[in-house]
């Protein structure tokens, strides 16, 4: 009993140091006169959820709350404007507050569509905190270098850029012309990959961590189990004569007819372009 109640108090005193060390961030809803509703909380949304993946801090969740000066607590307060371009496009504004040290930081960049936003929003995160914090991050050019066969990759590229769509649970798939892309599914959740294309072979790749709503296909308790220890999910395609990408998809699937038990498998895919 002795030492249950001693290794109890040890991991309180643990957690509690941690929370202690961490930074808290009050997370409010977004700013925007868009009638694209939908599109504006799905990326209040994005940006939470990356913002949960950044060491250090801790975010509180006031989404369904404007930011308000005098309702500003000792935390940082962080919100972010979007608005639409009159020239077309979309201005996106972070905001990070700290009130109490009587300290504002923001960053506004304009973007051809609010899926770029979506793929710049860890980055541009990590930039606006480290500005506020004082430890500012310069970009620095470096003298071009091009291979012989990077223009190449770029017009393979072009050829794939766009929306697609074709699984069941995913909403949308879009390719930029950088090789990056992004995978918004029908449960709201986002994911961020890498493209790549060798001939009519286009290989598609999860990057960062994984999340239980990657995994629609699971009952919902087993992908909670299994997400992360999950391996990135994983497509490889052709690019057939038609225009349609087909192959298969590796991910995890259950194991037999156990709702518990899963294992990385095979389940094949076809996605066609949207128009």
């Amino acid at each position: 009993m002795k030492t249950r109640f001693f290794l109890q108090l040890i991991i309180l005193t643990a957690t509690a140091a941690l929370s202690h060390a961490a930074t808290q961030v009050d997370f409010y809803a977004t700013e925007s006169s868009s009638q694209d509703t939908g599109m504006i909380q799905m990326t209040t949304d994005h940006f939470y959820s990356q913002f949960q993946t950044i060491d250090g801090y801790i975010v509180i969740d006031h989404r369904k709350d404007h930011f308000s000066m005098e309702e500003a607590t000792s935390n940082i307060s962080f919100y972010a404007e979007i608005q639409e371009s009159p020239e077309g496009g979309w201005i996106c504004t972070l905001n990070a507050i700290k009130a109490a040290e009587n300290k504002n930081v923001s960053s506004t960049k304009k973007y051809e569509s609010y899926y770029m936003i979506l793929l710049d929003a860890k980055p541009s995160l990590e930039n606006l905190l480290s500005n506020l914090s004082g430890n500012s991050k310069i970009s620095v050019s470096q003298p071009e270098q091009k291979d012989n066969h990077e223009d190449e990759r770029h017009t393979d590229i072009e050829i794939l850029a766009g929306t697609w769509a074709g699984e069941e649970f995913i909403d949308k798939i879009l390719i930029l012309r950088s090789g990056k892309g992004v995978i918004i599914y029908k449960n709201g959740a986002i994911m961020n990959v890498s493209v790549s294309i060798d001939g009519s072979s286009v290989h598609i790749v999860q990057t960062g961590r994984s999340n239980a709503s990657y995994f629609p296909e699971l009952p919902r308790a087993a992908a909670l189990k299994n997400a992360a220890s999950a391996p990135p999910v994983e497509w490889n395609l052709v690019l057939t004569a038609g225009g349609s990408l087909e192959g298969s998809k590796q991910t995890l699937i259950q194991n037999g007819n156990s709702p518990s038990e899963v294992k990385k498998g095979t389940v094949n895919v076809v996605w066609q372009r949207r128009k």
